[in-house]
This record gives structure tokens, C-alpha cells and sequence, in this order.
């Protein structure tokens, strides 16, 4: 799929949802069960990465890939609500681990851009079915170094399916040509919901039957979507752009931050990036439990900027749910709740 939606905002949320095969879901084995999240895959399977049947692949019968992604995002004083899903053919790279560090509770540290490292040379690097390919910018240039072993692919239409728990009832995803066949609510639109139609602080279920296109047989699954979330300090102020609003913090003190809506099961991301940074910003993980400092040390490498719209807070909470059924190998299922909230730059 492509990154350019017609929503800016949908590409928040779709290109996650592309990236479904990139890692971070969980497979099943021969039962057709799918976690989310960090699950055990009931394989005896050899654990070299050139094996065919590693971590459950099987070139032969890859399956069935679904991805479904329910969010809010919260940018320039709008929310809004979304829900993206969709079949993809199972590929070898969904069952690669996830190389990337993972910065301990409640520490900050400086994330300076560093450009990335390839993985692969050319396509005599990778599988048969594989090509070796960069990833894209937002103007679609490759991101040189980004090369990676991937299968080229196309999302499938394998008939709608529900999901329900919305504040609203049970909706109807179903695929939609137009959004290069992601799957939107009633297959038309966007992705994007009314205002009030997500529902927080509940668990969504997810059914279909399949209809045994491309193997694919009945399959359910769930997903919690956390309560709420909202910054209630710093309080937010007027910025100097007439209706835009964004909170104060200064390069040589600490920001505390307090939120409304805490999961304590789960955590956050954190990232400051200022508008006269080299590409450089801080980044943090902390329990989602209400409240965290950001460091005065760590705010002084923020490069923070005099145009408050340049500087941007991004607090991005995910939840992982599970899927299951006949046929379906790979499942990502997520809620993500993304809040981008500008800073005033204050001494």
C-alpha cells in the first residue's frame, strides 16, 4: 500500500498497518492461533534464520496475514478516530525478530539519527521470493541504507468481516480499492470514524468467516483499546499562531508531565524533537502510571527552536490483541493512541 492516503492523518495509522509485516506480530502453528503481542510460536521448527521453516514460514503454505489497527490521534488541537485493517499473503520477514533496542522503564536517551545500516546488498542476499528493497520518505525517495529483505506483495479482498465494541456497535470492515485495498469501515472512506465512535477503556472483538477464500476459514480475535488518554499538565497555552495551542518548556529545566487515562499495564513513548535540532531527539519509555519528569539534562539536547510549530512532543501509547482461525498465520492487531502537542519555548 501506499504511504500517500488521502489523509495525512491515515497515514499515521496505515503505514503501522503496512508494517504489519514487519516483525512485530506474532505467528501461530498448526492450531491457527495468533498473538499480538510477544507470544510463543508452537513450532519445533530450526531457528536459523535461512531455514525455510523458521519461526513457522512455510513457503509452500504461507497462510493468511490480517492486520487490524484501531487509534486516536490528537494533533493541532483535533482528534481524531481511525480504523484500518486488511489481508495480506503471509511473507517469510513477518516472523523476523525485532532487532531494535528497547530503552528501560522511565529512561530517556538521545536518539541522534544515525543513518541506518542495510541488511542486504542485492536480491542474491535474500530468499527466492524476496527482493531487496529501501524503505520510503514521505516524498517517496528511498531512504538510502534502509534495504532490507522483503516479498513483494498486494493486499487481498477476502470478503468483510466485523468488529465490534465501538461506541456506536459492530462495524463492517471491508476492502476499499481506493485506499490501495485496505480495509475501511463498510469498505468506503478513509479510515477515519466520526468523533465518539471509538470507545475507550473496552475490548473490541473481531469476527469473520473467511469463506475459505485462499484458505482462509472463520477467524475471531480481540483487542483492548486503554482508557482515554490526556495531558492535563503542563496545562496547554495559547500560541502565537491565532487557535493553535501547545504547552511551555525550556531547554535548562526539567518538564513534568501528568496525564489522565493511565494504563499501569502498559507504557509509553515519549519523543521531543525541536524545531533547531540536527535530526537529533530525545526519547523516553515510561510507565504509563500517570506521571513522568523528563531530565533537565535530557531537555537540553532537545533543540528546542524559537517556532513553537517546528517543536513536538509525541506521546504514542500502543496495545497489542490476538486473532485466530483457519488459514491465518500472522496477525498484527493493535490500538494506538498518538497525542502531538507543540512547545513554547521558554528561558
Amino acid at each position: 500500500m501506499s504511504g500517500k492516503l488521502l489523509s495525512t492523518l491515515v497515514v499515521l495509522l496505515a503505514a503501522f498497518a503496512l508494517c504489519a509485516g514487519c516483525g512485530d506480530g506474532s505467528s501461530s502453528s498448526g492450531d491457527g492461533g495468533v498473538d499480538g503481542g510477544d507470544a510463543d510460536t508452537d513450532t519445533d521448527a530450526d531457528t536459523d534464520s535461512d531455514s525455510d521453516a523458521d519461526a513457522g514460514f512455510n513457503p509452500d503454505d504461507p497462510g493468511i496475514h490480517l492486520f487490524v489497527d484501531l487509534g486516536s490521534v490528537y494533533m493541532m488541537n483535533t482528534p481524531i478516530e481511525l480504523s484500518v485493517a486488511g489481508f495480506l499473503p503471509t511473507a517469510r520477514e513477518d516472523f523476523d525478530e525485532d532487532a531494535a533496542d528497547v530503552i528501560p522503564f522511565d529512561t530517556c536517551v538521545v536518539d541522534t539519527g544515525a543513518a541506518p545500516v542495510p541488511e542486504c546488498d542485492g536480491n542474491e542476499d535474500c530468499a527466492p521470493e524476496q527482493q531487496c528493497l529501501p524503505e520510503y520518505d514521505d516524498n517517496g525517495d528511498p531512504i538510502p541504507g534502509s534495504e532490507s529483505c522483503v516479498t513483494p506483495r498486494d493486499t487481498l479482498d477476502l470478503g468483510p468481516f466485523s468488529i465490534d465494541g465501538f461506541e456506536t456497535g459492530a462495524i463492517q470492515m471491508a476492502y476499499n480499492a481506493g485506499q490501495s485495498g485496505a480495509y475501511t469501515p463498510d469498505g468506503a472512506g478513509d479510515g477515519t470514524l466520526p468523533a465518539g465512535t471509538l470507545a475507550f477503556d473496552t475490548t473490541y472483538t473481531i469476527s469473520g468467516d473467511g469463506g475459505g477464500v485462499q484458505g482462509l476459514g472463520a477467524f475471531d480475535g480481540e483487542l483492548y483499546v486503554a482508557p482515554k488518554f490526556e495531558l492535563t499538565s503542563p496545562p496547554l497555552v495559547e500560541m502565537a499562531m491565532e487557535g493553535m495551542y501547545g504547552i511551555e518548556a525550556s531547554m535548562s529545566a526539567e518538564l513534568a508531565l501528568e496525564w489522565s487515562g493511565a494504563n499501569p499495564d502498559g507504557d509509553l513513548t515519549l519523543t521531543i524533537a525541536g524545531g533547531q535540532s540536527d535530526g537529533t531527539s530525545v526519547v523516553c519509555r515510561v510507565a504509563d502510571d500517570g506521571a513522568f519528569t523528563i531530565p533537565a539534562d535530557m531537555m537540553a539536547q532537545t533543540g528546542l527552536g524559537s517556532m513553537a510549530f517546528l517543536n513536538m512532543l509525541t506521546i504514542e501509547r500502543r496495545g497489542t490483541g490476538t486473532a485466530s482461525g483457519d488459514g491465518l498465520t500472522v496477525g498484527f492487531i493493535e490500538a494506538i493512541q498518538t497525542t502531538l502537542i507543540n512547545i513554547i519555548k521558554v528561558e
